[in-house]
């Protein structure tokens, strides 16, 4: 079998690997298609760094285990076979998606199923090849009839984010990314900061923060309350 046409094209707008001193981190680029009404897929959750056995085959993987989950925000059904995932390690997409989505569900997409497409497409075998210390991750779709990919979605995470099972995810109601630190709570000053929720892989993020959104100090509290 052969790779689908996702891996042939090249992509439209931005380059791939922007530089990191145009972003801020956590930063998420909502990049122009050339239909938007078509932009219904967003990325939803990132785990780069996984300790456990997210993919649920018995033993936890460094590769394996990263996943990448995905929410249809529409009105209709997508057809996923039009859409693939890359990160900063080079100009082929990491996987070819496949199936469809229904409006308001998700999907996960773990390093195992990567490897599995990979495999299937004789390419070489990464995974996601998330790192650790800071990454690119892009949802990126072809257009039927055109020889470039269009960008649907970016999202560039930080080295705090990268750190044992804590997963990088959107908020619902803000749509703000954040960080899902309950198995790993983060307690340092560098957005994004921690909020205390936990991974939900497959599952809608209902996250509620349950620490201030940004930080402070002990002396700027005193001097707001006084």
């Amino acid at each position: 079998m052969s790779p689908r046409s996702c891996n042939y094209h090249k992509l439209a707008s931005l380059s791939p690997h922007l530089p990191w001193t145009l972003l801020l981190p956590g930063l998420v680029l909502a990049l122009a298609a050339a239909d938007p009404a078509r932009a219904e897929l967003q990325l939803s959750e990132i785990l780069a760094d996984p300790a456990s056995d997210w993919d649920g085959n018995g033993e936890a993987h460094y590769r394996d285990d990263e996943w990448i989950e995905i929410v249809n925000t529409g009105t209709e059904s997508v057809d996923l076979g039009q859409y693939c995932i890359r990160d900063a390690l080079g100009d082929e997409p990491q996987m070819n998606l496949s199936g469809s989505l229904a409006p308001g569900e998700v999907v996960v997409f773990y390093g195992s199923d990567a490897v599995a497409w990979q495999q299937a497409n004789g390419v070489g075998v990464t995974g996601f090849s998330l790192n650790n210390s800071g990454d690119t991750v892009e949802l990126l779709r072809e257009v039927p009839g055109e020889t470039t990919l269009v960008r649907v979605d970016i999202y560039i995470y930080v080295a705090h984010e990268g750190e044992d099972d804590r997963a990088s995810g959107r908020l619902p109601v803000t749509g703000e990314w954040a960080l899902f630190d309950q198995l790993n709570p983060y307690d340092g000053d560098t957005p994004p900061w921690g909020t205390g929720c936990a991974p939900t892989p497959g599952v809608l993020n209902d996250c509620v923060p349950n620490v201030p959104n940004q930080a402070t100090t002990w002396g700027h509290l005193k001097v707001e309350y006084r």
